[in-house]
């Protein structure tokens, strides 16, 4: 009974098989394009699915299946998040061609399987045991192939950092460049095997099994180039973050150099004041000398007493900064952050204390306060009722630096760096400063964490004291 109807059963092996992979592929473009879109990556997968399972349903052949499943998955890509559509072009290509790879390699090996365990002799006079086996190797050889898509994507992943960051039209050449290249191989390796079989209705991998082993190593080599364009790509990407961590680095030593001379300034004048001091104090004596002595204007000599006084307490205010932190450098700073602040309408809560005795450098620490409360005067603007807050404290060996401030929106944090994401056109975006700010954590052998809820956003640095 079962042998009557061995082609039925051959049947659906191969459908449900298929039916299987393509399932299976369905999930491994998703997890391939999840770290590059914010939400919804999973459409792509089904969209993905959905299409090669219709085409395969189609009783009429289609031309470039696959070709024509990765262009439905990459307009659902664009249509779910329409930033940085170029690198959603690359990666929809790119899949495809790993697809192509991937399986032109294991067929290999599906190859040598069918030759050792089902077109031998006594397979052939045992149809059952013959289509058992077939069954087996099948899934085998889609198990390998798509463990190996997988293991791809994951290497794509590893080397692929900037993620989330928009591709240039310089640097979509480049990346296109290797694309291009490798498509114009995959279309002439297909063409010479449509041609062949149209001409001599013989697959030409079995008449010249060289081939096999030629389209095998253009594959093989094809992965690699595009793996290098982009590590190359990426090598690109992290000379720009470098260059412009520098630039923003040499903004920064420039505005602590100009911190420093207004702490020199200041010191100047305090001494100058310091120094008039005695002089001063001889007028408000002598003034009030003649107030008490009677004299015929009091009403004048009293006005004249209290303006001296009044100018005297105004360049002494003047002359000292308001925010007392133990330390003149990050007096200025909170000073004058504060004062940005108040102009801006937002409420400045400081509570911060200088580590002093401690081997921190304060221009490390003009560093860390300079982008911490920049980017939270950025991050509170807008906001209801604004403010930020800066608070300081010490467990054990560990300095500890707070800086809150309320949001208007959820802040998002690239999964890579563990930092939010920086985009020029999003105002409340915690910036390009925070990897400096890291950079110093690290120099004291501490880190950075951040914490937020739907309100407020807080930056905690730590770092190691001796």
């Amino acid at each position: 009974m079962f042998t009557d109807n061995i082609e039925t059963y051959w049947a659906i092996a191969n459908h449900s098989i298929a039916i299987l992979g393509l399932i299976t592929e369905g999930w491994i473009f998703y997890r391939f394009v999840k770290p590059f879109m914010k939400e919804k990556a999973y459409l792509v997968g089904v969209s993905y699915s959905i299409t090669m399972l219709v085409f395969y349903c189609v009783p009429q052949e289609v031309t470039y299946p696959n070709l024509q499943g990765v262009f439905v998955a990459c307009l659902t890509m664009c249509l779910v998040e329409r930033r940085n559509r170029k690198q959603k072009v690359f990666l929809a290509t790119c899949m495809y061609l790993f697809r192509w790879v991937v399986y032109g390699v294991t067929l290999v090996l599906r190859d040598l399987m069918f030759a050792l365990f089902i077109e031998t002799p006594h397979m052939l006079m045992h149809p059952i045991k013959q289509w058992i086996t077939y069954t087996i190797v099948e899934l085998a050889y889609y198990s390998i192939a798509l463990t190996v898509m997988y293991l791809v994507i994951q290497l794509i992943h590893k080397v692929y950092v900037n993620k989330k960051e928009d591709v240039a039209g310089i640097e979509l050449v480049l990346l296109f460049a290797t694309l291009l290249t490798v498509m114009i191989g995959y279309f002439t390796f297909n063409f010479v095997s449509n041609v062949y079989i149209e001409d001599l209705e013989k697959y030409i991998w079995n008449v010249h099994p060289e081939y096999t082993w030629l389209r095998v190593i253009y594959q093989i080599v094809s992965f690699v180039a595009i793996l290098i364009a982009i590590i190359i790509y990426q090598k690109l990407k992290e000379k720009q973050q470098e260059e412009r961590e520098n630039i923003l680095l040499a903004e920064q030593i420039e505005t602590t150099k100009q911190h420093i001379r207004e702490v020199e300034k200041l010191y100047q004048n305090i001494r100058a004041l310091k120094h008039d001091m005695g002089n001063h104090i001889c007028v408000l004596e002598n003034l009030f000398c003649q107030f008490e002595a009677g004299t015929d204007d009091v009403v004048f000599l009293k006005k004249e007493w209290k303006n001296y006084l009044s100018e005297l307490k105004a360049t002494w205010n003047e002359n000292m900064s308001e925010i007392k932190t133990g330390n003149p450098v990050t007096d200025v700073i909170l000073t004058q952050k504060q004062k940005e602040a108040e102009e801006k309408g937002i409420d400045f809560r400081c509570k911060y204390v200088y580590p002093v005795d401690t081997n921190i450098n304060a221009f490390d620490v003009s560093v860390i306060l300079n982008n911490a409360i920049t980017n939270a005067i950025e991050g509170a603007e807008g906001c209801e009722n604004p403010y930020v807050s800066i608070s300081s404290y010490r467990q054990k060996n560990a300095y500890m630096l707070e800086v809150t401030n309320c949001i208007i929106k959820y802040v998002e944090i690239d999964d890579e760096t563990g930092l939010p994401e920086t985009t020029k056109k999003d105002k409340g975006s915690h910036g390009f400063g925070l990897a400096n700010i890291r950079k110093v954590a690290q120099k004291y052998y501490g880190d950075i964490d951040i914490r937020q809820d739907e309100s407020s956003f807080t930056l905690t640095v730590m770092l190691m004291v001796e």
